[in-house]
């Protein structure tokens, strides 16, 4: 059998030239250098030592051996160095969020995080809500912050908490839409729907509660949240955002929020993360995102 102490003596013989200085420096018999030499060839199969000379001088597979077995003791090192280092510098959590967190309090909760929790490292993607979900179904994330997808409740070994509610509204370009306020859902078919796409976790409840009041799926499609509200802004249609967000972010005399009967549903966005042996970092780090959740605020502004 291969072990690393025929490694660590191997490396030792060939450093020192000698059968009898390893021996020394190991304080170990000379007999016990010999043997462990003796079972290293014998585990491997292979003829380390030139023994014909007085010096140990390695053949040519024992050259091959030493620079295997150079990179087998710094890996054994860094093992037993393990148990030496806080457990915290370990942790490693891939996280994902969509871009609306990203627009608001995502930077500045990463800033503070990274001073609160300087032995946690979070690997951030940014992506549409169902590509993370995905993700986070094939092990590829660990924790996605997302509107909730209904597969979840359906999914096993999967912990969630609810973060925030966010207000949606119907949005167009000042003036666009004429008559009293609030506006009957009716009035507004007439207008260019424009939303993001499929991949977009608030924009499927919104074209869902959109189709139940029964208006027409949207024309324009655009997956990125500010080319979508620039496209409003333009004049080029309406649309249902995330009222306080870009209402901020928007030039208020370019934008109306468009009041109407039903008003469009809130939207909850969900810390989702694995439940299993790390189940209570995850859960930790979920609450602090909950602290500091707040979809209102552009990052920006």
């Amino acid at each position: 059998m291969l072990t690393l102490k025929q490694l660590e003596t191997f490396v030792q013989v060939v450093e020192l030239g000698t059968f009898e200085k390893a021996s020394q420096r190991l304080n170990a018999t000379q007999s016990t250098v010999s043997k462990r030499i003796s079972e290293l060839e014998q585990a491997t199969g292979l003829h380390i030592f030139d023994r014909s000379l007085r010096n140990a001088r390695l053949t040519e597979e024992g050259e091959q051996l030493l620079e295997l077995a150079y990179l087998t003791i710094d890996s054994a090192n860094k093992i037993r160095e393990l148990n030496k280092q806080p457990e915290s510098k370990l942790h490693r959590i891939r996280i994902g969020f969509t871009e609306l967190t990203a627009l608001t309090w995502l930077p500045g909760f990463l800033r503070e995080y990274t001073l609160e929790r300087p032995d946690i490292r979070l690997d951030v993607t940014i992506d549409m809500s169902r590509t993370l979900y995905q993700q986070f179904q094939d092990g590829e994330l660990d924790l996605v912050v997302i509107p909730l997808v209904p597969e979840v409740f359906a999914q096993p070994g999967v912990e969630t908490l609810l973060l925030e509610k966010v207000e949606m509204a119907f949005m167009a370009r000042a003036g666009l839409v004429d008559g009293p306020r609030p506006l009957p859902i009716s009035k507004l078919e007439s207008y260019t729907l424009i939303s993001q796409g499929k991949r977009s976790g608030f924009a499927q409840d919104v074209n869902r509660w959109i189709s139940h009041q029964g208006m027409a799926s949207p024309v324009q499609i655009t997956d990125n949240l500010l080319a979508l509200v620039g496209l409003v802004t333009a004049g080029r249609g309406i649309s249902v955002l995330p009222k306080l967000c870009v209402q901020r972010f928007a030039q208020t005399q370019d934008l109306e929020i468009l009041e109407t009967l039903p008003q469009p549903p809130t939207i909850g966005y969900y810390a989702l993360y694995h439940s299993g042996i790390r189940v209570s970092l995850l859960e930790e780090v979920a609450l602090r995102l909950g602290k500091a959740a707040d979809f209102t605020r552009p990052f920006f502004v």
